[in-house]
């Protein structure tokens, strides 16, 4: 049951980015930033829960992955054969959530119960009625598959062989599953930035020129990073 309708007089109207969204629905989920419910977490997850296509996901969490607010995991979940990305909140994510309940502290928005406060929509897990005005999405999104990239465009954007692809996948399949795998900072941008570029399905030259800047800075990939990049070519050539 709804407990925090407010009065229409006098309310500020205003629904929440998708970033904002974003942010507000892996603190719900995830307050601790663990990945304590990872298919939520996913980018599926996501989707579904703030309202938006899939296909949006990888370029907004690449932006809160550069400002530094989300961590990459990659994490097994029972029932799975492979492991799953999963998205948290950082430290200064959930700094940054500190910040937006404040801001947000006394806006509501318009539902088909009537004007409702932002932060109760958000404790009730209702992120779908937060959209800002024009930012729902509607149409169908059945064709965002057919829009990844090819194995010979990853290749280019690992600096590899597309033989390598596919030793990068198998490889994987035999490692231990263990403890999650977390990528934070450049890792985890230059993880985010190719997931951008290959879900996007047309790479641009900043994109790749970004992409390659930052394979060199990094230099020898380390086993998280590794096992990251091979589970996004696993999805990319399901």
């Amino acid at each position: 049951m709804l407990v925090g309708r407010l009065p229409v007089m006098g309310d500020v109207r205003q629904g929440l980015t998708v970033l904002e969204r974003l942010m507000f629905h892996l603190h719900h989920v995830d307050p601790s930033g663990r990945g304590s419910q990872p298919e939520q977490q996913t980018q599926i997850g996501i989707a579904s829960a703030i309202g938006i296509q899939r296909k949006h996901i990888p370029r907004a969490l690449r932006r809160l992955v550069e400002e530094g607010w989300v961590n990459l995991v990659l994490k097994h979940v029972d029932g799975r054969r492979q492991r799953i990305r999963v998205h948290v909140l950082s430290a200064a994510g959930r700094e940054e959530i500190l910040r937006l309940r404040e801001h947000h502290h006394d806006h509501t928005v318009d539902t088909d119960d009537g004007p409702v406060r932002v932060l109760d929509l958000i404790a009730e897990g209702r992120m779908d009625d937060l959209h800002a005005s024009g930012s729902r999405v509607k149409e169908n999104d059945a064709a965002a598959g057919s829009r990844l990239a090819s194995r010979a465009v990853a290749a280019r954007m690992l600096g590899c062989t597309e033989d390598d692809i596919t030793a990068i996948i198998e490889d994987s399949n035999g490692t231990e599953d263990g403890m999650p795998l977390i990528l934070d900072g450049p890792e985890a941008v230059f993880l985010s930035c190719l997931d951008t570029a290959l879900n996007d399905g047309v790479i641009s030259e900043d994109e790749e020129a970004l992409l390659t800047k930052l394979r060199k800075e990094l230099g020898p990939f380390g086993a998280a990073l590794n096992a990251h990049v091979a589970s996004l070519l696993h999805d990319m050539m399901k």
